[in-house]
């Protein structure tokens, strides 16, 4: 065998391999910047209700990370994750809100999805929860409402808003 041969052959199994080896987890290719990859594998997912790959989707669009960058799909992707339950696109979607980024500012509306992310966890939402709150653009009888709307999204039982125990009558 010649040394031409032998060097073909080398880079023959190297691009081979290479191809063999693309990654499979979408989570991965984001982390490693792979976002062509990483949208073309949450795409189906999302499609089939997997709200982590639709908060991913909405992250990818939002950035327009291996994809055309689209507010409007961003903000439909996120809306189906958040109403899921997924705290994390609760409080992606309470920012698109709060921010009026593809729809119009609603403090109310906001306050209610951050409501839900916070008594799942995310303390991000705590943090823009209190903002709004202090901000004095809702009130308290409005703030309560958007906690009890909050509640079908949360999907712990335990940790939703009971509004009969913030007006208990002290008489």
């Amino acid at each position: 065998m010649t040394k031409t041969f032998l060097y073909s052959l080398l880079v023959f199994l190297f691009f081979q391999l290479s191809a063999c080896t693309k990654e499979t987890d979408p989570k991965k290719a984001f982390d490693n910047g792979d976002y062509e990859t990483a949208f073309s594998l949450w795409l189906p997912l999302a499609e089939s209700g997997d709200s982590d790959a639709q908060n991913y989707l909405g992250i990818i669009y939002y950035l327009g990370l291996g994809t055309n960058k689209d507010i409007n799909k961003a903000l439909e992707w996120y809306e189906r994750a958040a109403k899921a339950g997924h705290a994390d696109a609760q409080r992606n979607y309470g920012d698109m809100i709060n921010f009026g980024r593809g729809v119009q500012k609603d403090n109310y509306q906001a306050y209610k999805w951050y409501f839900a992310a916070s008594q799942q966890g995310n303390k991000k939402a705590e943090t823009q929860i209190a903002v709004i709150a202090a901000s004095g653009n809702l009130s308290p009888n409005q703030q309560m409402h958007a906690k009890i709307e909050a509640n079908e999204f949360i999907m712990d039982e335990s940790k939703r808003f009971m509004s009969h125990d913030t007006y208990v009558d002290k008489k």
